[in-house]
């Protein structure tokens, strides 16, 4: 577990590799953040890694919660495997995403991943800022979704 941090407003929470009892809260985090930006909720046949979160137990994937000092899940973040030895940040929403992105970098190279790359969807300002903080940069011009990283 990551030391306890303080987001701004100086509200504790603490970054950890999620487990499988923190499956329902990732859920709620992940659908409340796409609910807010206008997406649909995640769907069951298309978001197997939510539903099976043991997904996130192979090897080269892993995922964290952030949680309230009360050990409510308020964000998470998911590395899965991209393409061309990349990672993929996954799951990234709520809060505490400077340290989820933080964990997420970690991991993936300590995995040995070239890189990691993460789609931002608009109106989730808080992970693109989150994402840009961690060295992640657009992909291209005019490609405001792809954000990637050299490892």
């Amino acid at each position: 577990m990551t030391a306890p941090m303080e987001e701004p407003g100086g509200t504790p929470l603490a970054v950890r590799e999620a487990t499988e009892d923190d499956a329902t809260g990732v859920r709620r985090v992940v659908t409340e953040a796409l609910l807010a930006a206008g997406f649909p909720p995640p769907d069951e046949e298309r978001d197997q890694d939510l539903v099976h979160f043991g997904f996130y137990r192979e090897r080269g994937r892993a995922a964290w919660v952030a949680t309230t000092t009360d050990g409510r899940v308020v964000g998470c973040a998911a590395v899965d495997h991209g393409e061309d030895g990349q990672a993929r940040l996954r799951r990234f929403a709520g809060r505490g995403l400077d340290a989820l992105a933080a964990e997420a970098v970690a991991f993936a190279r300590g995995q040995g991943y070239a890189g990691i790359e993460a789609v931002i969807a608009p109106g989730t300002d808080a992970a693109r800022e989150a994402v840009e903080a961690a060295g992640f940069s657009a992909a291209g011009a005019g490609n405001e979704l792809l954000y990637r990283r050299t490892l």
